[in-house]
């Protein structure tokens, strides 16, 4: 099998990822940064490294001659995509991420006859972000074809890894986003809750500008679609508090403090909880015309160990050419069952 690259290969999700290449007995190119972080990475994993900036168009020339696909893992992604992937266009490489940021996504799907041109592909949400809500929505949908609104819901307990609480702090001003009538609608943070059924447990949750709110549009064509994740009463309270607050929250000396908070507090879930935590998911589909609704709930390993197993997959798959040319969704890539693939995964129909 060809060979790839993986950058941020040093951070939390990185590292996992990483990891679990070698386990899988390949041995991935790896790259950062920084140089001390990547270098005893490597030296850990006996892999190939190089030390590159996103912007380092030069060194991304060299890497991409001796690769055929990326898998980027540094978040904020915003910040690092619009220079790698027209890279890998460039050059015929596969580019796969993990990201969870809508704008990414819009940003890679507008490229996606230049990479059908060039025989790339391009595949943003190899990770929990958006695997598994992307299979569940094809699986609702595939129960009513005719499904006219989407509404998606997750809940987990282990926690977020530090780039993630970077992502979110670095878009928090701009509140939250739903599809309507086909069409990306920006609406207030914390637009609306409702009560959901997690299993046995009903939890309080609230929509959130989520993935799946740009690309479940293309796995299903929906044109209504809004994401959920569980919160409590007070983070409720706090959210709807702090959007009044939302230019501030933009300026730079805001988004300096929310990086150093973040930095100093938070790395990620800890081995015990990757390895025991369940991350439990729920969807349904409803025809406006017809009355028909359709509810089913799928559980998954801890998500960011579950990340760890659909982002080397996915890339597996795109390297044996498994996938067509240009912009996909894990589910147009890999079908609505994709999901379904990896040991204790659950999915049931209400």
């Amino acid at each position: 099998m060809d060979n790839f690259f993986i950058y941020g290969a040093y951070g939390y999700t990185g590292r996992l990822i990483t990891e679990h290449a070698v386990k899988q007995g390949l041995s991935p190119i790896i790259g950062g940064r920084d140089a001390a972080k990547t270098e005893a990475l490597a030296k850990r994993h006996e892999l190939d490294f190089v030390v590159l900036n996103a912007n380092d168009s030069e060194k991304w020339d060299e890497v991409l001659t001796k690769v055929s696909l990326v898998l980027n893992c540094a978040g904020p992604f915003a910040l690092t995509v619009k220079d790698i992937v027209p890279k890998c266009i460039e050059h015929s490489v596969h580019y796969l991420d993990i990201t969870g940021e809508i704008e990414v996504f819009e940003y890679i799907q507008s490229l996606g006859q230049q990479a059908m041109d060039k025989s790339t592909v391009l595949m943003p949400g190899v990770g929990f972000d958006v695997v598994p809500t992307d299979c569940l929505s094809a699986q609702l949908h595939h129960k009513l074809p005719t499904a006219t609104h989407l509404e998606l819901a997750f809940q987990g307990t282990s926690g977020v890894s530090r780039g993630t609480a970077l992502s979110m702090a670095r878009r928090y001003h701009a509140g939250g986003t739903i599809r309507e009538n086909g069409h990306m609608k920006t609406v207030p943070l914390a637009y609306q809750d409702k009560i959901i059924p997690f299993g046995e447990k009903e939890r309080l949750c609230v929509t959130i500008p989520w993935g799946d709110v740009f690309t479940a549009y293309y796995s299903t064509q929906i044109e209504n679609i809004k994401v959920y994740t569980g919160v409590s009463e007070k983070t409720l309270k706090s959210l709807r508090t702090y959007k009044k607050f939302k230019v501030l929250a933009k300026t730079s000396l805001a988004q300096w403090i929310f990086k150093k908070v973040i930095k100093s507090k938070i790395d990620g879930p800890s081995a015990i909880k990757r390895a025991t935590c369940i991350t439990h998911l729920w969807g349904k589909v409803s025809d406006n015309t017809t009355g028909q609704t359709v509810v089913a709930e799928l559980t998954t390993p801890e998500s960011y160990h579950l990340t760890a197993l659909t982002a080397i997959e996915s890339t597996i798959r795109v390297l044996k050419g498994k996938c067509l040319p240009g912009y996909q969704t894990p589910v147009t890539a890999f079908g609505k069952d994709f999901i379904l693939s990896f040991d204790k995964v659950k999915l049931s129909f209400k």
